[in-house]
Parts: structure tokens; sequence; C-alpha cells
């Protein structure tokens, strides 16, 4: 009889705990809510990708320019891409990527992976990463793009916009 009075009383107790914490609901931010926001220097957009290019305009430079893509691959993966032109083959061209995300709690960007790729003896490198993400989140890639030949070092930075992987 015990034994039956402590399975109703805790079967009751467990029903009243489902009742009230079904009252409390948890509500995310919509991250759509932030489109068209500015947040250091990235535009917040629901576009598939954004780009970012800097040139060097001086004559007798040998860095042409450098190009950061950020692109909704789907499936809740985001590519990264970073370009390095130069106008003669170099020594080595050499790219620096970050793929950020935007924290809309902090208002901050933070950085979710980065790479460094080196390429010897060229005027080209192009380099892309493809990474899994989690969902409802805005995402960018930052860039540093640098043309090393002989003792001339040369070097631009790029950010894209950001893009939300829904």
């Amino acid at each position: 009889m015990i034994k039956r009075v402590s399975k109703v009383i805790f079967m009751l107790i467990l029903l009243v705990v489902m009742l009230v914490g079904s009252q409390f609901q948890v509500y995310a931010a919509d991250p759509t809510e932030y489109l068209g926001k500015v947040v250091d220097g990235s535009l917040l957009t629901d576009k598939v990708e954004v780009e970012d290019t800097t040139s060097i305009l001086t004559r007798g430079n040998i860095l042409n320019k450098g190009t950061a893509k950020c692109t909704n691959a789907g499936d809740g993966n985001v590519t990264a891409t970073g370009i390095v032109l130069a106008h003669v083959i170099c020594d080595s061209l050499r790219v620096g990527i970050s793929l950020e995300s935007y924290d809309t709690q902090l208002d901050a960007w933070y950085t979710v992976e980065s790479w460094d790729v080196t390429e010897e003896n060229t005027a080209m490198l192009v380099k892309s990463f493809t990474v899994s993400v989690d969902k409802g989140h805005y995402y960018r890639t930052r860039g540093i793009h640098i043309a090393q030949k002989g003792d001339t070092t040369e070097q631009v930075t790029t950010l894209t916009d950001g893009i939300l992987i829904n």
C-alpha cells in the first residue's frame, strides 16, 4: 500500500513539473531579425555568396589583388575561399583564411577555424575549405594575402559580409 501511494505521489509530482515546465518556453532569437545590420565592418545578409577583393594600384608592384569569399555550400556547410593574384611569378604566395561566426548575444565575431597556405614559384594561389557549421548563424571570411619576390613583400587584407546559414 505504501509503495502504491509513493508511486501515485511521484506520478502527481512528475505531472505537475511537466505542466509547469511546459508553460515556460525559451525562444531563440530569429536570426533574420539581424538582416541588414553592420557588425565590425560586415553587413549581415541572406545571400548565398559574398566576396571582398582588395587590389594594389601602385605601378611596379608584384601583388595584384587578394580575394576572400564566403559561400553557403548547402546542408549546413560553408566554404571559405582565399585567392592571391600576382603580376609576376613570385618566390612565394601566401593566404591566411579565417572563417568567423557572429555571436548575437555578444554582438561580436569569433573565429570558427583558420588556415594558412603557401605556394612557391607561382603567380596565383586559390584555396578553399568547406566546413560543417551550426545553422541559424551568420558566417564571414577574413583573408590575408601576401606575395614575396626577392626582398619585396606586399600584402592586402580582405573581409566579406556575413551570410546566414539556415
